[in-house]
């Protein structure tokens, strides 16, 4: 398994993750093609996806954000692991590089959100060294 960051040829196979391994299934593969452009051409973020045989398995989405009172974090905006190759270590590896991408830009604390229902996700982030110590709100307009 090779990690490495995302490149334009990337893209359909990110959005089949999205729409299939995050349950977005509805979305539109064409416009989540269109964002991952947008994303990788924003200095903001940062985009790792974890190959095996160049066949993208997995990927993780960072973004660094400006906080009012404590300054820089990196928030994972998205990630996902094929079903097919999940429980081999590679979340762990993807979890570990964007730990690695933190330390390099100086930037002591990665968060992130999920869903309620995502019982198993919180048991792995936890096992990964994150501390649950919030709930997020949505407001749909």
């Amino acid at each position: 398994m090779t990690i490495r960051p995302i490149t334009k040829n990337d893209y359909k196979e990110i959005a089949g993750l999205i729409m299939n391994e995050l349950g977005y299934p509805k979305q539109n593969c064409e416009d989540i093609c269109k964002r991952l452009g947008f994303i990788e051409n924003d200095d903001r973020y940062h985009t790792l996806v974890a190959c095996i045989n160049n066949k993208v398995v997995g990927f993780i989405g960072l973004c660094k954000i400006v906080t009012y009172e404590k300054g820089e974090y990196i928030s994972i905006l998205a990630f996902a692991v094929a079903e097919k190759y999940q429980g081999q270590g590679i979340g762990k590896a993807l979890i570990a590089s964007a730990k690695a991408y933190a330390i390099e830009n100086k930037i002591n604390q990665i968060r992130v959100s999920s869903a309620l229902h995502r019982e198993e996700t919180h048991l792995f982030y936890e096992a990964n060294g994150f501390e649950r110590t919030s709930y997020a709100f949505i407001m749909e307009l």
